[in-house]
């Protein structure tokens, strides 16, 4: 039997990305620094394991989804050779992989899973097109999500979520907006981290303020998820910024 999309969910799709405006190719990055020279492997960490996984391809980081068979014990991530401490982070990124409708856990409004009467995990049809994710200073506990959940990416690492915090802090970590584009098209991300705090811009659109990440790392790299979807980044620019 054919699944149909909920109306309220191609709305959103249709509503959060066809009517949104195109993304420039280049960016005001005065002040910033260039990770990714759209050529070479410049500034990262791309170990012979990762040929055939991560490549450059017309301008930009590219993850295969036809990878070779993993090797236990080997990180499939790609990482920047340099640790950061706080930073602001410009990166553009798009899922390019096929729409199609596949059942999802459902996230309350800070970032758990709804549970049926059994207390078992209620799944939902949504259109996906990819999942991909960002870590700050290396850390998935401190994962930016790129994906195609309803609440829309900029969400701060769902299933590290510290029960631990108030509801409000757990409310922090998801996005107050969905500001993503439709399939493969580009989005800008613009992520801010000081200390153990981070806020999200997505598409000129703030999402996330004050999100909290507990257990986060002092330094540590970027690093771009590999979930097996198929990804792409380009336009990568770092600002440095004191403490």
């Amino acid at each position: 039997m054919k699944k149909h999309l909920p109306l309220f969910l191609l709305l959103m799709f249709v509503c959060g990305g066809l009517a949104a405006e195109p993304i420039s190719d280049k960016p005001d990055a005065t002040g910033f620094t260039s990770l990714f020279d759209g050529v070479t492997w410049t500034d990262w960490d791309h170990p012979p394991h990762l040929d055939g996984v991560w490549e450059i391809a017309d301008g930009v980081i590219r993850l295969r989804t036809d990878e070779p068979k993993r090797v236990s014990g080997k990180d499939y991530n790609l990482s920047t050779a340099k640790k950061y401490k706080d930073f602001t982070l410009m990166i553009d990124w798009r899922l390019t992989g096929k729409p199609v409708v596949k059942p999802h856990q459902w996230l309350t409004d800070d970032g758990q899973f709804h549970h049926d009467g059994d207390g078992k995990v209620i799944m939902k049809d949504n259109l996906t097109w990819g999942d991909s994710g960002i870590y700050l200073r290396g850390a998935r506990v401190a994962q930016v999500n790129i994906w195609c959940q309803p609440c829309g990416s900029g969400e701060v690492g769902t299933k590290f979520k510290d029960l631990s915090a108030t509801q409000d802090e757990r409310r922090k970590t998801m996005p107050s907006v969905r500001a993503d584009k439709g399939p493969g098209e580009w989005n800008r991300f613009i992520i801010t981290l000081r200390g153990d705090r981070v806020d999200v811009t997505l598409n000129g659109t703030p999402v996330i303020q004050g999100a909290r990440v507990k257990d986060i790392p002092a330094e540590g790299p970027l690093t771009l998820q590999n979930h097996k979807d198929a990804v792409e980044f380009r336009n990568v620019f770092i600002k440095e910024l004191k403490p």
